[in-house]
């Protein structure tokens, strides 16, 4: 991996893979939903759309069509802290992918016409997220586990907060985090790093100013029990703890824990919830590491005749979890899983890219790939130990429950 920074202050990380044939790159900023206030919310997914709608030389069907027309991807995602804008294509066009992104990125126009079109379709999106109740109960638990910080709100903000957004706010909220400061740019594929430097330097010349975004404020986490009602079949629930920051040396303890849990059709939870029960068609648990926070959570759905005994058996998984821990065997077999599925993941462009611009925009920093794995090797059955009753140890569960009824809980009896 190659790191530099350019002369406005960019910083650039480059991963060359000369035995493919495609190019991944993404340009990465400090721009996400944490960073809003409650009159903003949804702003910097609203940026997000709003950075495809023209530039003064590119107009919304320029820069659609541009990657499309070789076979490429040009795409974007809004997160909880950041937002990446991204291009993947083969090597020959790399250049094409510098010169879209870069003109996205430090000259887009935020017109007005496009802001009001854009703005329907926004609450569009909100409407079609509702009807994804997976999503809401998601949602709904970062919501309670966090009720008074800023990783509560969902990324898209609400229907209210959408609809009461201007374009100058937009604009505002551009200037103030959209700078190299605050960036990286992050390239993955047959390219060489000069060549890349030297693309990034031309292509990103006149992006400078602005300072880095404002410190994220440790969260308080609370135990809750939410509901929200929806008109459908199943009952979406999820069931969950406090976990771990993203720079925390129990991170990768974390990771093996949630993998064992929940991470596959041999995890404990999958068995248990689908293979002997019968109780949902899907059952899961993932570790959210943010920079400042995180948490562990298991999802399932079913029947609401059924909703009493799902979350019965998800609380009786951490219990035993909590209790006994993992064996050595569930730690091996855990560890080799994330090894795999690391190794098979760093064949892809994209997601060497997506490695690439997280760590170092969260972290300042990179681990290779031995080093990622190193790490992950070393974590001791003393560590799991130690992360288990650190995670779960405090008793902050947190239940919701999305569905046409409610089942009433005891969230104090589950545990």
């Amino acid at each position: 991996m190659n790191k530099f920074t350019l002369d406005s202050g960019l910083r650039l990380v480059v991963e060359y893979l000369p035995h493919l044939r495609s190019v991944t790159s993404g340009i990465w900023v400090n721009c996400g939903s944490v960073y809003e206030d409650e009159s903003l919310r949804g702003i910097s997914h609203f940026l997000e759309h709003m950075l495809f709608k023209g530039t003064s030389r590119r107009d919304a069907l320029a820069i659609a069509s541009e990657m499309e027309a070789v076979g490429g991807v040009l795409n974007a995602f809004t997160g909880k802290e950041h937002t990446c804008y991204y291009a993947r294509s083969l090597d020959e066009h790399f250049s094409k992918q510098m010169d879209l992104l870069a003109d996205m990125y430090c000259h887009s126009l935020l017109d007005q016409a496009e802001f009001d079109r854009e703005k329907k379709v926004i609450i569009e999106e909100i409407n079609m997220y509702e009807d994804s109740p997976d999503e809401v109960a998601m949602d709904l638990f970062v919501s309670t586990i966090y009720p008074s910080h800023t990783y509560g709100p969902p990324i898209v903000g609400s229907l209210q907060s959408v609809k009461s957004l201007t374009r100058e706010q937009l604009a505002a909220h551009y200037h103030r985090y959209y700078s190299p400061q605050n960036s990286v740019l992050a390239v993955a594929g047959n390219i060489e790093p000069q060549r890349v430097r030297e693309l990034a330097e031309q292509y990103f010349s006149g992006f400078n100013g602005g300072e880095p975004a404002p410190e994220i404020e440790p969260p308080a986490t609370a135990p809750g029990n939410s509901y929200a009602f929806k008109d459908i079949e199943q009952s979406h629930i999820c069931l969950g703890f406090p976990g771990v920051k993203l720079a925390d040396d129990d991170y990768y303890a974390a990771t093996i824990v949630a993998n064992a849990l929940g991470g596959g059709a041999s995890s404990r939870l999958f068995q248990e919830v689908r293979e002997k029960r019968g109780l949902a068609y899907s059952a899961y648990s993932y570790l959210e590491a943010y920079v400042k926070g995180g948490f562990l959570m298991s999802y399932a759905a079913t029947t609401p005749a059924n909703a009493g005994e799902l979350i019965q058996v998800l609380a009786e998984q951490y219990a035993l979890l909590h209790g006994k821990g993992l064996s050595s065997r569930e730690i091996k077999q855990s560890k080799d899983q994330l090894k795999g599925n690391l190794l098979l993941n760093m064949e892809n462009t994209a997601n060497v890219m997506s490695k690439l611009g997280r760590a170092e925009l969260a972290l300042g920093r990179n681990y290779d790939i031995e080093e990622t794995i190193a790490r992950l090797t070393a974590v001791s059955e003393d560590d799991i130990a130690r992360v288990i009753e650190r995670m779960m140890g405090a008793r902050q569960l947190v239940l919701t429950q999305v569905g046409p009824e409610q089942t009433p809980c005891d969230i104090e009896g589950l545990w």
